[in-house]
């Protein structure tokens, strides 16, 4: 067979043939949101292949000493197959090792299956996504969650507020908040000093991408804003939320409105990972997750006698 993988920069126009695959799939990950995968390019300069009816993603950045992939997917199936070996010999053609990223438990079994003993896994607690029941975030019932039901009876109470879902029109609008957030905070970890590009991107072709997003105003003016997408038919993910800090409640609310625009289909909301901030992981344990769905990195060590 031949390996000729020849990959291509993700660009809006490749977007319904790369979710031909993902939306498809039983991957949950927020790595598999298109969204993620053109937004994130600028940093990761992440670009695609199909062949044989099986997509390839792989991240060549400068902070990289060689390539990384996702695990391949095969059209409407797992998400290990006989393209693991076909990553092999383009890893053994560049002189590089092959590493895989966003492996789960699941596909990590199969890969220790059809590979045994010829991985190496790593694990980082900061890179799990968070990953709720949809309809928990709309009512924020029980228990657990009465001190997100006072944040938001608190902002109605002391807010004249408005929502409205992003638009073309309007999408950019959200810049403003995002450099103030910028000008505040900084980027949440390091090295994610590309998300303001990364919201530009997104908010300029956010019809285009076929994103959702909600805004939310006081007395005009915008004080938080979020952007997701589905992941797969299933799955939908939350990629951006911004919030102002001064207005109590702000993020709490903002969180609750735009779940209770996700269609119904989705049965879970992904709010992706932590960064290994612990202030948001703290944040986001205060949900109570449904699912912590760790990513592993596998590095091929050894010979892989499928």
């Amino acid at each position: 067979m031949m390996n000729d993988l020849l990959f291509r920069p993700i660009t809006p126009e490749a977007r319904e043939e790369i979710t031909s695959f993902t939306l498809h799939s039983y991957g949950q990950i927020c790595d598999l949101a298109f969204a993620n995968l053109y937004g994130w390019a600028v940093k990761y300069e992440t670009s695609y292949c199909i062949s044989d009816e099986t997509l390839f993603i792989r991240f060549t950045s400068p902070q990289r000493a060689h390539p990384a992939y996702l695990v391949p997917i095969l059209r409407e199936e797992g998400c290990v197959s006989q393209a693991i070996l076909r990553l092999k010999e383009t890893a053994e053609a560049g002189n590089y090792p092959l590493v895989l990223m966003g492996v789960t438990p699941l596909c990590r079994e199969r890969l220790e299956t059809f590979c045994p003993h010829a991985f190496t896994f790593l694990e980082s607690e900061g890179n799990a996504d968070y990953i709720y029941l949809r309809e928990k975030l709309v009512t924020l019932s029980g228990k657990a969650l009465q001190s997100k039901r006072n944040h938001v009876n608190k902002f109605e109470k002391s807010y004249d507020y408005t929502f409205e879902p992003i638009t073309g029109e309007n999408a950019m609008e959200c810049m403003a908040l995002e450099r103030t957030w910028l000008r505040e905070h900084g980027s949440e970890a390091d090295g994610e000093d590309k998300e303001e590009e990364v919201i530009h991107r997104l908010l300029t072709h956010f019809e285009e991408l076929q994103l959702s997003g909600g805004i939310l105003r006081v007395e005009g003016k915008i004080v938080a804003f979020t952007i997701g997408s589905p992941i797969n038919e299933t799955t939908f993910g939350v990629h951006i939320e911004k919030a102002r800090r001064d207005y109590d409640g702000a993020f709490t609310m903002i969180n609750k409105l735009f779940a209770a625009t996700i269609p119904e289909q989705y049965t879970y909301v992904n709010r992706e990972e932590d960064l290994g901030i612990e202030g948001l992981r703290q944040a986001k344990l205060s949900y109570k997750p449904e699912i912590i769905l760790p990513k592993i990195a596998a590095i091929l060590r050894h010979e892989c006698n499928e």
